[in-house]
């Protein structure tokens, strides 16, 4: 993952009424209400495992330092733990050790024991680090103009560069979906398919081209065959069941854009900068659904975690924090409704 939109009202496709708490019904927010804001400011935000990590820009004049929260305790009350992170656009745990995407030409690792950023290793990388994902004992990094870096994390305080594929984009982010790597071109407004079946060998098969200029520095999130890409006029939904023959499925336009996107249990929550915070209700991603909305906050990237049924009662209205960073890190918190409205 803002604004007033005409809207047709229906259940998840057919005709019907959508009952609004009336405390929630106000055209700046729907369904999401703000629990609190914590004592930290970015502009990233990183949910891991029981940590939440808040970065700033990597620009030395604009960079301060970053929040390390513990959420187990409770998610609704993070804990700090250490408030002098390096600036950072992107983290990633394993274990005891962290690793860091710093817009750098290295992948930088850190010791988290105790509480403390104790760098350990420095890998040079082909270009700038921007974006990571880890699956098993691999990390994928989005690697700038140099594309896509797979590095062997077996030994995490001794990472080793397994392979670079370069497409010759400008590699903004990743994400991994069954055995490809998707990797989403800033400039280019595309989308390039990785097969990683063999990480030493990783090979291109097939190629999304959208409109000129319309993806901006922003992310991709892949769910159900789905990539979810943020762009400078919404979302923009590429169905890539067919890695070979990618294809649009949808735009939502969003006046203002989005800057980043999170899918959890059929729902896209969206980064509106400015314009706050906006859940879709993607079940059937060619149709997307409005079904929340908050714009008390800047937000420029999010996290989300869904709260337990305590009682397994699945009839009961799910519940999701949003972690937000854009501005003073801010906690929301969605609840997902029965019925929904329709994007226009």
């Amino acid at each position: 993952m803002n604004r007033s939109l005409g809207v047709l009202l229906l259940v998840f496709g057919i005709v019907g009424s959508f009952a609004v708490d009336p405390s929630l019904a106000g055209k700046d927010r729907l369904n999401i209400e703000l629990l609190k804001t914590l004592d930290a400011k970015g502009s990233y935000i990183r949910l891991e495992g029981r940590s939440l990590f808040i970065t700033s820009n990597v620009a030395p004049k604009a960079q301060r330092a970053g929040f390390w929260f513990d959420i187990e305790p409770d998610p609704a009350a993070p804990v700090l733990l250490n408030k002098s992170l390096p600036g950072a656009w992107d983290v990633a745990v394993v274990g005891n050790y962290a690793f860091l995407c710093d817009y750098t030409k290295f992948l930088t690792v850190f010791d988290l024991r105790d509480h403390q950023w104790q760098q350990v290793a420095k890998l040079e990388m082909p270009s700038m680090t921007e974006n990571i994902t880890i699956r098993g004992k691999l990390a994928y990094v989005a690697n700038h103009i140099a594309g896509l870096t797979i590095v062997d994390i077996a030994d995490p305080a001794k990472p080793t560069m397994v392979s670079n594929f370069n497409p010759h984009i400008d590699c903004d982010g990743l994400a991994l979906w069954k055995n490809y790597a998707v990797l989403y071109a800033h400039w280019e407004s595309r989308l390039v398919l990785v097969d990683i079946t063999d990480p030493t060998q990783p090979r291109q098969v097939g190629v999304y081209q959208h409109d000129k200029k319309t993806f901006n520095q922003g992310e991709v999130t892949v769910d159900g065959g789905f990539a979810y890409c943020t762009a400078n006029n919404g979302l923009v939904l590429v169905n890539i069941t067919d890695p070979a023959n990618p294809t649009l499925a949808r735009t939502v336009e969003i006046k203002g854009g989005i800057t980043d996107v999170a899918v959890n249990d059929g729902f896209a929550f969206l980064a509106a900068k400015t314009n706050g915070v906006r859940v879709l209700n993607v079940s059937n991603p060619v149709n997307p659904v409005e079904v929340g909305r908050y714009t008390g906050c800047q937000a420029s990237e999010l996290a989300v975690l869904r709260i337990p049924q305590p009682d397994q009662n699945t009839s009961a209205r799910a519940r999701y924090y949003v972690y937000v960073a854009g501005g003073p890190a801010s906690l929301l918190l969605f609840h997902a409704p029965v019925q929904a409205t329709v994007v226009k």
